[in-house]
């Protein structure tokens, strides 16, 4: 009689157990989870940091900053600058392509902007880089949730001159395509913008002629289409090269400014 008891009182702490389990399971792993994106995250900070005593550090903030928020690359015979990583453009790019920030770490700038003369190099072990794979995964959930945490930001007040829009040029990552000194790449050169439009194209548009038309009778106005939709305003709807910048890529002063800027680009002047 004592042993059914026993086995009855054992197989009870056994279902409550278990019962217990279901009930605390999914915040169990939820815990779990947590500590271990914060592990990620400060692993992150570590391969991306520029500390000499780290042997995991990868040196990003070199050029990127130590808070990521873009700077001179050094030594850069051009003089160019590493974009901001705090950016709802970069939010936007992931939208459309969540391995943005993967493919631009582990295998270089070209991969994601056409630009054979990227300075970001590629980092991955795999293809000859300094990073494992547990290094690179640490660095992409950083950059991510900084660009994440970007897009949910209210818009940056940003002043209608053209300091400020060389600024907004600078920190949307425009000279990946069009040059640091807007000379030119896998874009066309911005150096003579303020006198004409339309030239220098690496791809033909079919509303080339209205774009010029547009650019004569309202520059402004024909920049600010051109930049928010290339490919829909003046192609018919087929991608033009040049990328979208809606409102939440690109805030209306953000691009106001960087028409400002723009517009003061004239050869010779």
């Amino acid at each position: 009689m004592r042993i059914k008891t026993l086995g009855v009182l054992l197989v009870t702490v056994l279902a409550a157990f278990t019962m217990l389990y279901w009930f605390t399971d999914e915040p169990r792993r939820a815990a779990i989870a947590a500590e271990h994106d914060a592990e990620l995250l400060h692993f992150g900070e570590v391969v991306f940091s520029n500390n000499p005593d780290e042997p995991a550090a990868a040196g990003c903030a070199r050029c990127h900053g130590d808070d990521g928020k873009g700077g001179p690359i050094p030594n850069d015979p051009n003089g160019r600058q590493a974009p901001s990583l705090h950016t709802a453009s970069l939010a936007a790019k992931l939208k459309v392509n969540p391995a943005y920030v993967h493919l631009a770490v582990a295998y270089g700038g070209v991969v994601v902007s056409g630009n054979v003369n990227s300075p970001m190099p590629a980092w991955s072990a795999e293809v000859g880089g300094p990073l494992n794979v547990q290094q690179i995964d640490a660095v992409v959930t950083l950059v991510t949730g900084w660009a994440e945490a970007a897009a949910n930001e209210a818009p940056i007040e940003v002043p209608d001159t053209p300091e400020a829009g060389a600024q907004v040029f600078a920190s949307a990552g425009c000279g990946g395509c069009h040059g640091v000194n807007l000379e030119g790449g896998v874009g066309p050169a911005l150096t003579n913008i303020g006198n004409e439009i339309g030239t220098g194209l690496p791809t033909e548009i079919s509303g080339l002629e209205q774009l010029k038309a547009d650019y004569k009778a309202d520059p402004r106005k024909a920049l600010e289409q051109w930049i928010r939709d290339s490919a829909t305003n003046y192609n018919g709807g087929t991608a033009t090269g040049m990328p979208p910048h809606p409102p939440e890529v690109l805030s209306d002063n953000q691009l106001k400014a960087l028409i400002t800027f723009l517009l003061t680009q004239t050869a010779g002047g």
